[in-house]
C-alpha cells in the first residue's frame, strides 16, 4: 500500500473523533498566531489534512478575511469539505508532492498528517516551497529523543503512527528558518505542539 493510500485510511478514520478535534485547544492556538499575523488584510494560506474542515471554520470564525485552500488525500474527506463550504477550494492531492509553484501562499498549515506518513522530510520540504512566508505544523505524536516508527496493521492494510525524533526534526525545522516557535498545548486527552515557523528567505 501506498503512501496515499495511508493517508486515506488515517482520514477516514479520523471521523470518529470529530467533535473532539473540533474543540481541541491547539486550533485556538494556532488561529490566534494566525490572526496575530494576518489580521489587518487578506492573505492566502494552504491547509494540508483538512478532514472535515474544521480549521476553516475556526479561521471565518475568527473573522480572518482568508483565500483559503485545503488539501486532503482522502476522498470523501474532499468530497464532504466540497459540500458543506463550496466558496473555498478542496483539492485531494499528497503533501509530499504538492502541485503549486515555489511561494504560492502567504502561509501553509499542516495539522496531524506528518505522522502518518512513512518520514517526514519529503513533506515538510514540500510545505516551505510553496509558503511565501510562514508553516504552522501542528504534531498529536509530540516529538521526543527516541524515535518510534509504528506501522499498525489494520483489516484494509495498515497505517503509520510515527512518533519522531525531536532533534532531527526540529534541526529540519530551523535549517529552513529564520525562528521557529514551540508551542506546548496542554490537553485533557492528547497533548499538542505547534511549531510557528518562518521562512528563511532564498
Amino acid at each position: 500500500m501506498n503512501t496515499e493510500s495511508l493517508w486515506a485510511q488515517t482520514s477516514n478514520v479520523g471521523h470518529m473523533g470529530e467533535d473532539f478535534r473540533a474543540g481541541h485547544p491547539s486550533h485556538a492556538v494556532v488561529t490566534e498566531r494566525i490572526a496575530a499575523l494576518y489580521s489587518r488584510a487578506p492573505f492566502e494560506l494552504l491547509d494540508c489534512g483538512v478532514i472535515s474542515g474544521v480549521t476553516y471554520r475556526h479561521l471565518l470564525a475568527a473573522g480572518l478575511e482568508v483565500d483559503y485552500t485545503g488539501i486532503d488525500i482522502g476522498e470523501a474527506a474532499i468530497a464532504d469539505c466540497r459540500e458543506l463550504h463550496p466558496e473555498a477550494r478542496w483539492e485531494r492531492m499528497s503533501i509530499t508532492d504538492l502541485a503549486f509553484p515555489d511561494g504560492s501562499f502567504d502561509m501553509v498549515n499542516c495539522r496531524h498528517v506528518l505522522e502518518h506518513l512513512p518520514y517526514y522530510e519529503t513533506a515538510v520540504r514540500e510545505l516551505f516551497r510553496v509558503s511565501r512566508r510562514t508553516v504552522a505544523i501542528c504534531m498529536f505524536q509530540v516529538p521526543q529523543e527516541s524515535e518510534v516508527l509504528l506501522r499498525r496493521e489494520t483489516a484494509n492494510g495498515y497505517i503509520w503512527l510515527n512518533r519522531y525524533a525531536a532533534g532531527p526534526f526540529e534541526a529540519l525545522l530551523h535549517s529552513l528558518s529564520e525562528s521557529v516557535e514551540i508551542i506546548d498545548v496542554p490537553a485533557d486527552r492528547r497533548r499538542n505542539q505547534v511549531y510557528l515557523c518562518t521562512k528563511r528567505p532564498a
